[in-house]
């Protein structure tokens, strides 16, 4: 190698010393003319995940873990009910005005029954899956692949299914004989009457009425898809919810007070639970308030006067 040769080699590997200093230091993202008129290449360094700008952002209150734990004890709970070997005896085998009125009007024929009742369970499955398939999974974590937003968002969605779960569960004790247990022709066709005694309350509607509030309650504070589309996606999870628990009465699996207290049990876990514990705690409101804070306060005095003196915005 010349002399010559090892001087432009020298000058070469200085420039790309320099680049590559000022890359490390901030404000130096952009190469320097130096570097274009020589063609030093220079990295794209994928930006942290931290500093990256997500479509959507969490400016609520988040979860805690004892919420978590909860869920999940919860949860077991329910299942561990659910599954369990327990007898419900029936205790409580009488109707009311209101129901019989209902059961006349919307009872299907015995044939056509397990046809509503089948019905009824792709309802529902298809009401738990729009929150969970579409909100948290689609549009967050694959759509704008935000693991924070869909940790708080799956967080939530686990309590209000496990809270309503559980309360179902636990109620479902009672003993209330399903109408159709009191059926004049039980061996008739379409008259499987699983689990005769745990009609009050209707675990199909209540967690279709969850998913529904969930879908609500994340349309309404989530950008998804739209000032027009978001109410038609909380409009359609409700609308749903409503068939749902209507096929469950019509199947003569349930009292008409059967789904409806079903439907306000799930509101209140998917909907209005959510807004109490998380999403009415706006921290961007929080911030803006601290803006109008005293930024000091501090006394003053000179002869004849003493005071206070305050700087702020107001």
């Amino acid at each position: 190698m010349t002399r010559s040769s090892a001087t432009i080699l020298c000058i070469a590997l200085s420039f790309n010393a320099r680049s590559v200093e000022a890359q490390d230091e901030p404000g130096h993202d952009e190469p320097s003319q130096h570097d274009v008129a020589l063609g030093v290449a220079h990295e794209t360094h994928p930006q942290p995940e931290a500093e990256r700008s997500y479509r959507l952002q969490w400016h609520y209150k988040r979860v805690h873990w004892a919420e978590g734990v909860t869920a999940g004890a919860l949860a077991v709970a329910a299942i561990a009910i659910e599954f369990s070997p327990i007898h419900v005896q029936a205790r409580w085998t009488r109707s009311n005005a209101f129901d019989d009125w209902f059961q006349r009007r919307l009872i299907a024929p015995n044939s056509k029954q397990e046809r509503y009742a089948k019905a009824s369970d792709a309802l529902v499955a298809t009401s738990i899956a729009f929150p969970v398939l579409v909100d948290l999974i689609g549009m967050t974590l694959i759509g704008d692949r935000n693991r924070d937003v869909g940790l708080q968002m799956f967080a939530i969605q686990a309590q209000a299914f496990a809270v309503t779960g559980f309360v179902t569960s636990v109620v479902k004790l009672s003993g209330r004989e399903r109408p159709c247990a009191q059926s004049e022709d039980p061996t008739s066709e379409g008259a499987n009457c699983d689990d005769p005694n745990r009609s009050f309350f209707s675990a199909h509607t209540s967690l279709a009425f969850a998913a529904a509030g969930l879908t609500c309650a994340e349309h309404q504070h989530f950008d998804f898809f739209g000032r027009v589309g978001d109410p038609i996606a909380c409009a359609g999870a409700l609308a749903l919810a409503t068939t749902t628990g209507v096929f469950r009465s019509v199947a003569n699996r349930h009292w008409m007070s059967d789904v409806i207290t079903g439907a306000g049990v799930g509101l209140v876990a998917g909907w209005l639970m959510p807004w109490l514990m998380h999403y009415r705690h706006d921290l961007r409101k929080r911030e803006h308030s601290k803006k109008r804070h005293l930024y000091y306060l501090a006394p003053y005095g000179d002869k004849g006067s003493l005071g206070l003196s305050a700087a702020g915005a107001f």
